[in-house]
């Protein structure tokens, strides 16, 4: 149908038509919004926190503490030049010696997810395995945000209060 309806608008005169081959699921995992009956659902994306603090391989640990603390997070997503993640500096390497290179002390391989998971199957996991925070990417593995668990937790009850009245 993608195509068609893309040929149906240029016909209308629309001039900006995309087709967007990737498909929904793609759409929700990059954490795009969408229209309909399940906007409403909750999602990661819609409640990870932004901006992510970032870093690329050769930043110093004093740089990424920084960039962290300026946000108000403990950790800094370590990333190429492209954005994409390759690693995380966490509370103890973000302690660490000033000088050091990102590179040096970053975790590799990061667990992420993505912006379209059920957000309370996802808060169950977090709980069931003590995880206060993970990072949200989109399918080519840039950041979209950090989940803090509590935030998923707060979301949750908000929605099912809302669904009690």
């Amino acid at each position: 149908m993608s195509p068609r309806a893309a040929c149906r608008l240029e016909s209308l005169g629309f001039t900006a038509v995309y087709d967007y081959t990737a498909g929904k699921v793609d759409w929700l995992a990059a954490g795009r919004r969408t229209e309909g009956p399940g906007a409403a659902t909750l999602r990661p994306g819609s409640v990870a926190r932004t901006p992510v603090p970032t870093c690329s391989l050769d930043d110093t640990v004093g740089d990424a503490r920084q960039r962290a603390a300026a946000v108000g997070e403990d950790r800094c997503v370590v990333v190429t030049d492209r954005g994409i993640v390759v690693g995380l500096l966490g509370r103890d390497a973000l302690t660490g010696d000033d000088r050091a290179a990102a590179r040096d002390v970053m975790r590799e391989g990061p667990t992420t997810i993505r912006a379209h998971e059920d957000l309370a199957g996802l808060a169950r996991r977090m709980h069931n395995r003590n995880v206060a925070k993970i990072l949200v990417t989109d399918p080519d593995g840039r950041p979209l945000g950090l989940l803090h668990r509590s935030d998923a937790d707060a979301a949750i009850d908000s929605e099912a209060k809302r669904d009690d009245r």
